[in-house]
């Protein structure tokens, strides 16, 4: 009896250490806070809230930063607080005018790693009043659209196919189906959605661009949406199917033979 009394602290500080291996393994320590992010972030809130606009290329320099530091892996704290800031570039301080939008894209383009909340931050930026819906802003929304699709976050596609089905702008027409190519690890269901409903639309332009008359301005517009979107959602469309097709009625055939079998 005494040595089994003797043996069992032994066997539970073995059992202990046994624990803490497994959960270690399982639940590794979470990164360090980054000291240097908490000034670059205030750096950055200053250069947006130069009212001037002379700090602008200064507060790039610093999103190139703050993006590296997201690529190399940054505990869940920083990555809030990073992602906060890159939103503040885009909702605060004095609108930058459409032909100098260098901060905007550098932020745009950082919030494309940023998961859902980044997703979240460019959808809201994309469909609210600051970036009017204008021909001057057509080109910095094409890069909203295009990080969304990015981020990857699927609860963001339908605005994607949306935009791609319904947008006066045949540029954010393209953009949006371009995105959506973002999303061929998506389940099956969820791509067989997306294609059917760019499919469709494709079929419509293209039997209004069959339109004979030159005074037809329904198929000239279907014509110019269809040389904007044609190769960005062909691209697209072979993404998410794997396939590889290059014109609409090719697609249309091969969807309607296998909309409901098994895709790879």
């Amino acid at each position: 009896m005494l040595r089994t009394l003797t043996n069992r602290p032994l066997l539970t500080l073995a059992a202990l250490l046994a624990f803490g291996a497994a959960a270690a393994a399982q639940d590794p320590d979470p990164k360090a806070p980054d000291p240097e992010i908490p000034a670059k972030v205030d750096q950055l809130e200053d250069c947006v809230k130069d009212r001037k606009l002379e700090r602008d290329a200064e507060g790039v320099t610093v999103i190139d930063t703050l993006m590296q530091k997201i690529q190399a892996g940054v505990n869940e704290k920083d990555q809030k607080e990073i992602t906060d800031a890159l939103g503040d570039v885009l909702n605060k301080g004095k609108v930058r005018p459409p032909q100098d939008t260098g901060l905007y894209v550098a932020a745009i383009k950082a919030l494309a790693y940023c998961g859902e909340d980044g997703a979240d931050i460019l959808a809201k930026a994309y469909e609210g009043k600051r970036f009017k819906h204008h021909k001057d802003w057509v080109p910095l929304r094409v890069e909203l659209l295009r990080s969304v699709g990015k981020t990857k976050d699927e609860s963001q596609i339908k605005m994607l196919v949306d935009e791609a089905r319904r947008s006066p702008e045949p540029a954010l027409m393209a953009a949006a189906g371009e995105a959506l190519g973002n999303f061929e690890d998506a389940p099956e269901k969820v791509r067989k959605e997306v294609v059917d409903d760019l499919i469709k639309r494709w079929g419509e332009l293209d039997q209004l661009a069959s339109q004979l008359g030159s005074g037809n301005i329904q198929a000239a517009n279907a014509r110019s949406i269809l040389a904007a979107t044609s190769d960005k959602w062909n691209n697209t469309l072979a993404k998410l199917t794997r396939q590889n097709f290059q014109k609409f009625v090719d697609w249309q055939k091969w969807n309607n033979k296998n909309r409901n079998e098994e895709w790879k």
